[in-house]
């Protein structure tokens, strides 16, 4: 899950600076360099011959044991009541089981690290779909940002040269429905926004949620499985628990304390970092196609922050 370049509807809020010191800096440059180890992790899974959806499963069972052992720790038990559980059911089903599930399965058809590179579009689609549903409005900025990062992905998926192989575009093109499923999910979030919980307490009570979900896809289709499954299915699915529970946690602790477009940071460190993840893992090199269109990517989303924090800055 990656979180939206603003909070739609509320950009003066948004846009303000941190009150926590370093540390809302510390936290996005520690979930962006290790983030990305999630498709790593999977992608190692995956060429191993272990179910994705099965995989998905049991990393979130191992994030929710260590989650609700954390809640209990601290008394921050998620709350159950209506909005709270559509909140959960919302956030796991658009931003866990619907964009984890597809990359998963996809790792193992290409590279890691152009896996990752479809999350820089995240924050760019939870804008478009913000003025979809009119809780924002347009701002000229945030368009060129957006036709920049759609430039970026004509440039990986057009040129035949862009890709190890050709057969690959079909691949990445069913990627970049992740970025669409978290701008659904951040916009969805708004509008079903519970009432005030802590960062541990909603991390817990979507990941319990969002268990709960998988299970029940993993055996409608066959992919559950027992542990330890192929090797290394069980440690990478413990590895990549760990991140996702950090992740999930400090996602809300960030936005709570300096805002969502100072997490936005996150995206472009997470591009950066999967390339990095996956030439030490898999010895994997891109071409300049795919450089160009990361640069792309991450310059739509600068202008994009520009103009919301002009627009902050305007409404003030």
């Amino acid at each position: 899950m990656t979180a939206p370049a603003t909070e739609p509807g509320r950009p003066a809020q948004a846009s303000k600076a941190p009150s926590h010191g370093l540390l809302p800096l510390f936290l996005v440059v520690i979930a962006g360099l290790i983030y990305p180890l999630v498709f790593s992790f999977a992608k190692l899974a995956a060429d191993a011959g272990t179910p994705p959806l099965g995989f998905v499963l049991w990393h979130l069972v191992f994030a929710g044991i260590g989650l609700s052992a954390l809640a209990l720790m601290r008394r921050e038990w998620p709350r159950w009541s209506f909005a709270h559980v559509r909140s959960y059911v919302a956030l796991g089903a658009l931003g866990i089981v619907g964009p984890i599930s597809l990359l998963t399965f996809l790792t193992s058809k290409l590279p890691a690290g152009l896996v990752s590179l479809v999350v820089v579009l995240s924050p760019l689609l939870t804008y478009l779909f913000a003025m979809m549903f009119r809780l924002d409005r347009l701002r000229l900025l945030s368009l060129v940002g957006i036709m920049t990062g759609l430039a970026g992905v004509l440039l990986v998926t057009v040129p035949k040269v862009s890709l190890p192989t050709p057969d690959m575009v079909g691949w990445l093109l069913l990627a970049f429905l992740a970025p669409v499923f978290f701008g659904m999910t951040n916009v969805t979030a708004s509008l079903l926004r519970p009432p005030a919980a802590s960062s541990v307490a909603m991390a817990t009570g979507m990941v319990l949620t969002t268990v709960v979900m998988m299970a029940i896809l993993a055996l409608a289709t066959g992919q559950a499985y027992a542990l330890p499954g192929p090797w290394p299915a069980l440690p990478t699915a413990i590895g990549t628990a760990v991140i996702n529970a950090a992740f999930y946690v400090a996602f809300f602790e960030i936005v709570r304390m300096a805002g969502p477009v100072f997490f936005a940071q996150f995206n472009y460190l997470v591009v950066l970092a999967g390339f990095g993840w996956g030439a030490l893992f898999f010895g994997e090199s891109h071409s300049a196609y795919v450089w160009g269109a990361a640069a792309l990517m991450l310059i739509g989303l600068a202008l994009h922050t520009i103009g919301l924090n002009r627009a902050a800055r305007d409404e003030r």
